[in-house]
């Protein structure tokens, strides 16, 4: 079972590389123990960075054979870059998570078991504490409510950035989502068989 993991980046550039070393270990960890599942690849989408992210990802990508790179034209946010990283992947199931170490990659077999456990196709990291500071936090509470009214949702309050979904389902949405589309609403319309799973994230000044 092939794992795909995406990586949305703008002005990343101080944590990409202990991102793909965090990535490294746990690959190189699940080959050791021989675990039913393998690290294939990790795609990061260079999301027009303006600091020296394009730089540092040329690096990786020249350093792991594992490692891809996409680039954008201009900056397009965190929800279109997902999606066209997702439309790069290959993978059975498919990681997302930011680029600034608030998402541990050790965290991902956890997501995984779950996903075993129940035969959802989308297993959302809930994250406990404050993850980007108050007013950040407060905005996305207040934006999911929203989203929750808008659309008679109620799965809306468990999105989150750091999130498992099987291959076919992720591409699915991402094929038929445009650059203004909220991909997890996209999710919804080929699936109802989502799980949540609460997790401590890692605290970031960055995030």
């Amino acid at each position: 079972m092939i794992i795909s993991v995406v990586v949305p980046v703008y002005s990343g550039a101080d944590h990409l590389v202990a991102l793909s070393q965090a990535l490294a270990v746990e690959r190189d960890r699940w080959d050791s123990e021989g675990a039913p599942f393998a690290l294939g690849e990790v795609i990061f989408v260079d999301d027009a960075s303006i600091d020296s992210s394009s730089e540092v990802l040329q690096e990786l990508d020249e350093r792991y054979a594992w490692v891809r790179v996409v680039t954008l034209a201009r900056n397009f946010g965190q929800h279109p870059a997902t999606i066209a990283g997702i439309l790069h992947t290959s993978g059975d199931w498919i990681v997302t998570l930011d680029e600034d170490l608030q998402h541990d990659p050790a965290q991902i077999e956890t997501l995984l078991e779950i996903a075993a456990e129940t035969s959802a196709d989308i297993v959302y990291a809930q994250p406990q504490g404050s993850v980007h500071g108050g007013y950040r936090d407060v905005a996305s509470r207040l934006y999911k409510r929203l989203i929750v009214a808008l659309t008679r949702n109620d799965e809306v309050a468990s999105f989150n950035s750091f999130r498992l979904v099987r291959g076919p389902t992720a591409r699915a949405a991402a094929s038929v989502s445009g650059h203004e589309t909220y991909y997890d609403i996209a999710l919804g319309w080929f699936t109802d068989r989502f799980q949540s799973v609460e997790l401590q994230m890692t605290d970031s000044r960055y995030a």
